[in-house]
């Protein structure tokens, strides 16, 4: 399980298109996230979305890699 901020989740997942607060709001409206598997609150009043590590293919592995290299 991989446990994510909303912030970063929309950055990593939803690749910035919302912010943070945007998946706030969907938590709060009680949406369904995709690949969220649960939402849990912090003690401080914070949200952590856990969500299953996606087993990744070879190829994509090595593309990431390449990009790595490259920059």
């Amino acid at each position: 399980m991989k446990a994510l901020k909303p912030s970063e989740y929309a950055e990593q997942i939803l690749g910035g298109a919302v912010t943070g607060k945007t998946i706030r709001n969907w938590i709060k409206a009680k949406k369904k996230l995709p690949k969220v598997d649960r939402v849990e609150i912090t003690p401080t009043g914070g949200y952590l979305l856990f969500m299953e590590q996606e087993a990744q293919s070879n190829v994509m592995a090595l593309v990431e890699g390449m990009k790595a290299r490259a920059a």
